[in-house]
């Protein structure tokens, strides 16, 4: 049986981390695919700053060259909230002959309990989950069984920061995104 991961977010923007994330995941654990998946609006944010196209267009920048990776638009053009156990059913139905894992944080792992219909998620699931610099995780936390972790930290890198850097004209931003992600957010003034 083939791994399938399906990674969702924002990507609001797409940052170093994020493809860290991604590349660490294809070879840690010999993936099939790596699907990236853009959240229409994430129930966990209040809202996102990039429109969905430029969403698109950076994290098709970030991702080039990346093998066994593509981008789902399922949640965008459903265009409403969609919640995880919705999008991993989709993608089974796609792959049935796969296993579907979903890529998490550290940080996420810990707030799984809070998810919409986490307990049948999680019974039908599997999590990647990168280790985050700051978070740990204890012996004791749920789902842990159903979980398997990219052994190396990621970078602590945070979108909101990224923004808040573009915004403030700082070139500090440049260093968290691949070079043409950057120049395509001043070039298209996304941020400002």
């Amino acid at each position: 049986m083939d791994k399938v991961a399906v990674f969702g977010g924002s990507f609001d923007p797409v940052h170093n981390a994020h493809i860290q994330i991604a590349e660490l995941a294809l070879s840690v654990f010999k993936l099939k695919k790596l699907i990236f998946v853009i959240a229409y609006m994430p129930p966990h944010k209040i809202r996102s700053y990039a429109n969905v196209q430029d969403r698109i267009k950076m994290l098709n920048i970030a991702i080039k060259g990346l093998k066994k990776t593509e981008i789902s638009l399922f949640e965008i053009l459903r265009q409403e909230t969609v919640y995880s156990y919705e999008t991993l059913n989709y993608f089974q139905d796609l792959y049935p002959e796969d296993e579907i894992y979903m890529i998490i944080g550290s940080d996420s792992l810990i707030e799984l309990p809070m998810w919409k219909n986490i307990d049948y998620l999680a019974n039908k699931y599997k999590f990647m989950v990168a280790k985050r610099p700051g978070i740990e995780i204890s012996k004791n936390t749920k789902y842990l069984d159903r979980t398997v972790f990219i052994d190396k930290e990621i970078k602590n890198i945070s979108s909101t920061k990224i923004r808040k850097l573009i915004k403030e004209n700082s070139k500090n931003a440049s260093f968290f995104l691949n070079d043409k992600v950057y120049n395509y957010i001043i070039k298209n003034k996304i941020y400002k």
